[in-house]
């Protein structure tokens, strides 16, 4: 092999490199464009679930609404109160569940985050909901799929998946009880 081909496949093998090593920088700059453009959105579902008026819903929808209201004309003829509880629950899981089934947000943390409450609120209002479709047109498409998801994918799985550890309070006695 002459010295010229050497050189001239070394040149190949440094471009590759290059070339290789652009792609990698690209991607990486390319997700991180991607979670920057994502963050304000996750700020912002993170801070609704901590309003003192969803927590309200949501104790509103666990407790009272299957004893106070049938599910029988659907949720839209409801009283006020009860309607605005629902609205604010299911409406924002209906679009958190938007941006997950679309792939703006990841699924992990919405399911490591919200997992029960999406299970628990979709077990409460389906009937409500199924009967809503019933009568007028289909709604809360993503809240159901995003339920479906987070029933196949419990919270527990998806945090042992990512790997959170437990530290649990020590015992006066002795170790840590285990988790």
């Amino acid at each position: 092999m002459s010295l010229s081909l050497a050189l001239n496949l070394l040149a190949v093998l440094v471009a590759l490199a290059a070339l290789g090593t652009s792609v990698a920088v690209a991607q990486r700059q390319l997700r991180l464009a991607q979670n920057s453009n994502v963050l304000p959105i996750v700020i912002e579902l993170f801070w609704e679930t901590r309003e003192a008026e969803f927590s309200q819903a949501i104790a509103y929808i666990s407790t009272r609404l299957r004893a106070e209201h049938s599910p029988e004309d659907g949720y839209r003829r409801l009283p006020p109160e009860p309607l605005r509880h629902i609205r604010r629950v299911s409406l924002f899981y209906d679009d958190v569940g938007k941006l997950v089934a679309h792939g703006v947000v990841d699924e992990e943390l919405v399911i490591g985050s919200y997992g029960l409450n999406i299970v628990s609120m979709w077990r409460v209002l389906a009937p409500y909901i199924y009967r809503e479709r019933a009568l007028t047109t289909p709604a809360m498409l993503y809240f159901e799929h995003l339920a479906a998801r987070a029933r196949a994918r419990p919270m527990a799985s998806v945090h042992a998946s990512m790997g959170l550890q437990h530290d649990p309070p020590a015992r006066e006695d002795g170790p840590p009880a285990a988790p």
